[in-house]
Formats: C-alpha cells, sequence, structure tokens
C-alpha cells in the first residue's frame, strides 16, 4: 500500500506575503482570476450534478452552492494574493 508523506507534501507549497508576481514584480490577477474561476467552476459543475441527481435541486440548495462557490473562489484568490502564509 502506498504510504503519503502529508507533511513533505504540504512543505512543498509556499505562500508568502508577496503572493504570485509576474515578471515585473506586479501581481498577476488575471492569472489568479483565471485559476480561481477554473477551480470554483468544477465546484459548482459538480455540486450542480450532485444536487440533480439526488432530486434536491431547489432554489434554495442552489443559493447555498453558489454562496460556497463565491467563498470558494474568495479565499483562492486570497490564497494567490499571499493573504495566507503557510510556515513548515
Amino acid at each position: 500500500m502506498l504510504k503519503l508523506n502529508y507533511e513533505t507534501l504540504t512543505c512543498k507549497i509556499h505562500l508568502s506575503m508577496r503572493g504570485q508576481r509576474d515578471k515585473k514584480g506586479k501581481f498577476d490577477w488575471s492569472s489568479a482570476v483565471l485559476d480561481a474561476g477554473i477551480i470554483s467552476g468544477i465546484t459548482l459543475f459538480t455540486g450542480l450534478g450532485t444536487l440533480a441527481s439526488s432530486c434536491a435541486l431547489t432554489p434554495m440548495s442552489v443559493c447555498v452552492l453558489l454562496s460556497a462557490v463565491g467563498a470558494e473562489f474568495l479565499g483562492i484568490l486570497a490564497t494567490k494574493r499571499g493573504l495566507v502564509q503557510k510556515n513548515c
């Protein structure tokens, strides 16, 4: 059985207060928004598929899903921006 060393894996993830920068040293908003949109889009469509297949697709459940996707989008942007720092 494959045994993963999660501490080694998580230490490879480096977040700094400078965040994701382009070659000129400025924050790369287009790349960060695109990354956050792709990951949030996967969550949105997975959630919609799950709700539809379980016959739980109601306006209330869609609102909850959209709230979660919005929070995920902003959380990814905050991480890319460097507002969350990981210490190993």
